[in-house]
């Protein structure tokens, strides 16, 4: 998380603060419309669609109510005395871009800030490959896009020659729509990138918005790392497409040490997450996303579907189980093509949880799952936004089923909430659920711990007197049982043992004696309840 006041002033000259208010941002939203209804906690939002003081007032409520921190809205507009002072009064901090800055310099600055504030490494082979990609540029006399392997933009070349609405919108989203990737996938163009390093022309057409493009392939030890994308009209020169292969080489030496860097970076990462769950210190609320948060169980596979949401092609032919390694990846593959770009998943004793953040009501965050598919959340890691992902991954015939511990306002409170959500999660009456919360089932849970400490520390009780016949026993312990469960209604206990009434009074006639207790005391009768699911 950045502070908005240092991210302006990182920014200045192209960037004004308008109107102050105290707030992080860890993520940047583009705004096209006043109507979208996009934005978080934790957002920037760039208002490249509000060009007029009724929708940018608009926007500005709007996004206030989503607890939106901070809006971006091209000057002099920004200026207007109204917009400031509705910002302000909605506590929204209000900047102002440069009439003269462009919008996608401006993301791309943004982005590498916010990138290295999360990894924490002020190293970043960004710049080297912008350089790549402006050289490809010259030589091709094209727009031209560098990607990873999993169709994220690395860099883009600053020329906009053949740009086209593809280009346009995996700029600004930093990633390949998922609609392009869909169609580029059906058509076998990333096979055939990660089974060849030959460069190809792919002729307009092969989706409604991506012109012609030349592809070459970026590979390494024959491992396929990402793709260089030229926006041509018909395939360049033989001595041009030397030239390119040559970069291509040059480009898979910056993807694999930013593949190291980042792969040592998320371990790191991840190592702070699994403590966070086990011994969380006092520093761990200050590189975790903003709280409260929510550790959750994943249960399940959620490789069900066969494509859920664009992304890399996933190589995973069966469902795994329930916790280990395997599962860790999986979730983690299929939570970032949901949309959530780091997710904090991490297995520990053979379980598979995530820590995600719950800034909702608490009355909000017990939705059902109907409801939470309808109110699908924009904003991807909180606790509503996972609700209505599993409740879609399992529409679609998926295994994924979750189970959430108590909100945990401080880190310190992240190991309590994880053991409930293992608590919750081996409740009889949680088995077959596809999301749970362990506020919901407070009665099971607490019943659940009695009756755990009774198991651990048997206490004697009048219960001994029925011993004897093991046949007799079970039967006169089951009568007890529904007759507790049912206090004064022998009908209805009757029924749930599937006997006559008379033989349940018959038997209670038998056995009350024995006990030698005043079955009308309800404390003796909880008791009795509780010791009879001890043994």
């Amino acid at each position: 998380m950045i502070p908005v006041t240092d991210l302006v002033a990182a920014l200045r000259g192209q960037v004004e603060m308008v109107a102050e208010v105290v707030g992080s941002v860890d993520e940047v939203v583009v705004q096209e419309s006043a109507r979208e209804r996009i934005g978080g906690p934790g957002d920037l939002i760039l208002g490249i669609g509000l060009d007029s003081p009724k929708r940018a007032l608009t926007a500005i409520e709007r996004l206030a109510d989503r607890g939106v921190p901070a809006v971006v809205v091209r000057a002099p507009l920004a200026y207007a005395v109204a917009l400031a002072d509705a910002a302000r009064s909605r506590g929204v901090s209000l900047i102002a871009l440069s009439p003269n800055a462009s919008w996608a310099h401006l993301i791309h600055q943004l982005r590498d800030l916010l990138d290295r504030a999360a990894t924490g490494d002020p190293r970043t082979t960004g710049d080297d490959l912008y350089a790549l990609a402006d050289a490809a540029a010259g030589l091709i006399d094209a727009s031209v896009t560098i990607e990873d392997a999993h169709h994220r933009v690395l860099a883009y070349s600053s020329r906009s020659v053949g740009t086209d609405a593809a280009r346009v919108s995996t700029i600004v989203g930093r990633r390949v729509p998922p609609a392009v990737v869909h169609e580029l996938r059906a058509r076998g163009v990333f096979r055939r990138m990660t089974t060849s390093a030959e460069p190809f022309f792919l002729p307009a057409g092969a989706t409604p918005d991506l012109g012609a493009r030349f592809v070459l392939p970026v590979r390494a030890g024959g491992e396929w790392l990402g793709s260089i994308w030229c926006a041509v009209s018909a395939p360049p020169e033989a001595r041009v497409v030397a030239d390119l292969v040559t970069m291509a080489s040059a480009v898979a030496l910056h993807l694999l040490d930013l593949r190291v860097q980042s792969d040592l970076t998320r371990r790191v990462w991840l190592d702070r997450v699994r403590q966070a769950l086990l011994d969380p210190g006092a520093e761990a609320g200050a590189w975790l996303a903003a709280g409260p948060w929510r550790v959750v169980v994943l249960l399940g596979s959620p490789t069900a579907a066969t494509d859920f949401g664009g992304g890399e092609p996933d190589n995973s032919s069966a469902p795994p189980s329930i916790g280990g390694a395997a599962s860790v990846d999986v979730w983690t593959a299929a939570l970032r093509r949901r949309g959530w770009a780091q997710p904090a998943v991490v297995d520990i004793a053979d379980r598979v949880f995530a820590i995600v953040t719950d800034t909702e009501r608490p009355s909000s965050a017990r939705r059902s799952p109907r409801t939470a598919s309808r109110l699908r959340p924009s904003r991807p890691g909180t606790w509503a936004w996972l609700q209505a992902e599993v409740t879609e991954l399992h529409a679609q015939g998926g295994t994924a089923a979750i189970v959430a511990g108590t909100r945990a306002e401080v880190a310190g409170n992240l190991t309590r909430s994880r053991a409930e959500a293992v608590e919750t999660a081996q409740l009889p009456s949680v088995k077959g659920t596809t999301i749970a919360a362990a506020e919901d089932h407070w009665a099971p849970l607490v019943v659940s711990r009695a009756v755990r400490g009774l198991v651990a520390e048997p206490i004697p009780s009048p219960l001994a007197a029925l011993e004897g016949d093991p046949a007799t026993e079970a039967s006169d312990r089951h009568t007890l049982s529904a007759w507790l469960d049912h206090p004064g209604s022998p009908r209805r206990a009757a029924e749930a043992l599937g006997v006559h009434v008379n033989t349940i009074r018959y038997r209670m006639d038998r056995i009350a004696p024995l006990l030698v207790v005043d079955l009308t005391d309800p404390e003796i009768r909880l008791a009795l309840q509780l010791t009879l699911r001890a043994g």
